[in-house]
């Protein structure tokens, strides 16, 4: 595994996923400043995840039939410039559109991110990916805390300074994948992922139903718990954007300690795993009045949807061993979009059915349908890979 490119690429998902945990925390001020209601924020979060998420399969097939390293720099200054903008504007569909090209910078960068991942692996594609994952989960624990030094300096146009971020990293990320010779960007002797194994589409599906559980329950979260804090519980904007790091910063340490429990006990049974310990946290959640008790709730809750995300996205590219940058594209994009259409719906329900608690109750069906479509799913028996010139699928 060459070290040094992982974590590089683990770096590049940190300042492109940066943006969209930034997103959760900026609702509030939009709204704020704009007199915004649930279900138009919701309607922002739908902007960024939907363009984000809905066409990476396409790119994700793109990268499996030609390399385009410049996805990855272009992504990444693609998705902070929409978010950096974001603060600059006052009209909704202004807002909405730059948020819509933030997400496409996303949908640029994950799957030939991963891809490139994968590639820089060699035989330990597991780890590689794990490491990938938390810099994307890093970012965001990070977005919100910045987002708050940035509009507490500035006000909103504090926005701006994801764009400096992003264009540096991009710049980084040029320089390292396009202008560094093609022969410097392969380590010698990896294996050739999609040459063993076959595709199984049945396995694949099954864990997609499976991803898009676990990104209604993350995406929903994440969106509402700032104004959670806010207008449940009165808190301060600042104080809740705490609040989100804190559920942040449990799931990226809970994302590692679930790589380190999928390399032993299997990557279904990590998901199967988190879906237990999350259920119950879920259900109890509305029902307390306490912000602290709640607070402790969110601890189970970001182990249980954090944990056995890099499981998920190493058994899709295990299940599609012949279309990586398919499954990745997939499982780190499309299915997450079903979480991004329905985090609307959730603040339609909190606008007119008793606010967001009510939204949250009907979280717990979706946590439980996804608990069951785990225990279908298996891990694929191991193919020695075949010999070829270390290029990845």
């Amino acid at each position: 595994m060459d070290v040094k490119k992982i974590f590089s690429i683990s770096l590049g998902h940190l300042a492109c996923d940066i943006n969209g945990g930034a997103l959760p925390t900026l609702l509030p001020h939009l709204a704020a400043a704009h007199q915004f209601n649930y279900q138009t924020s919701g309607g922002l979060m739908f902007a960024y995840s939907v363009a984000s998420s809905i066409v990476q399969p396409v790119f994700g097939l793109l990268s499996d039939k030609v390399r385009k390293p410049v996805f990855v720099p272009l992504g990444v200054l693609l998705a902070s410039l929409g978010l950096g903008l974001s603060g600059w504007l006052d009209s909704y569909w202004a807002i909405f559109a730059v948020l819509v090209i933030s997400g496409v910078g996303g949908a640029l960068f994950h799957p030939e991110g991963a891809r490139y991942a994968n590639r820089m692996a060699g035989e330990q594609k597991g780890m590689a990916l794990s490491i990938f994952s938390v810099g994307g989960n890093s970012g965001f624990v990070l977005g919100p805390l910045l987002l708050t030094a940035g509009t507490g300096l500035f006000g909103l146009r504090g926005t701006l300074v994801f764009t400096l971020v992003g264009l540096i990293m991009a710049l980084v990320l040029f320089r390292l994948l396009v202008l560094v010779p093609q022969a410097e960007s392969t380590p010698s002797g990896a294996s050739a992922a999609g040459a063993a194994g076959e595709n199984d589409w049945k396995a694949f599906g099954v864990l997609v139903f499976v991803i898009m559980s676990r990104s209604i329950l993350f995406l929903g979260l994440n969106s509402y718990i700032p104004l959670y804090w806010t207008d449940v519980f009165g808190w301060s904007n600042e104080d809740a954007a705490l609040v989100l790091a804190l559920f942040g910063g449990v799931g990226v340490t809970s994302n590692v300690l679930g790589g380190m429990l999928a390399d032993r006990s299997g990557y279904s049974r990590a998901i199967r795993l988190a879906y237990v310990l999350c259920l119950p946290a879920l259900l109890l959640f509305p029902w307390v009045t306490s912000p602290w008790l709640a607070g402790l709730l969110l601890i189970p809750l970001a182990v249980g949807l954090f944990a056995p995300f890099s499981a998920m996205v190493v058994l899709g590219q295990k299940y599609l061993a012949r279309n990586m940058g398919f499954a990745s594209g997939v499982t780190l994009g499309l299915a997450l979009s079903v979480g991004g259409m329905a985090t609307p719906l959730l603040g339609r329900i909190a606008d007119t059915a008793g606010g967001l608690p009510t939204a949250f109750l009907c979280l717990g069906p979706v946590a439980l349908m996804g608990g069951l479509a785990s225990l279908f799913l298996h891990d694929p028996r191991e193919t020695a890979p075949a010999s070829g010139d270390g290029e990845a699928a």
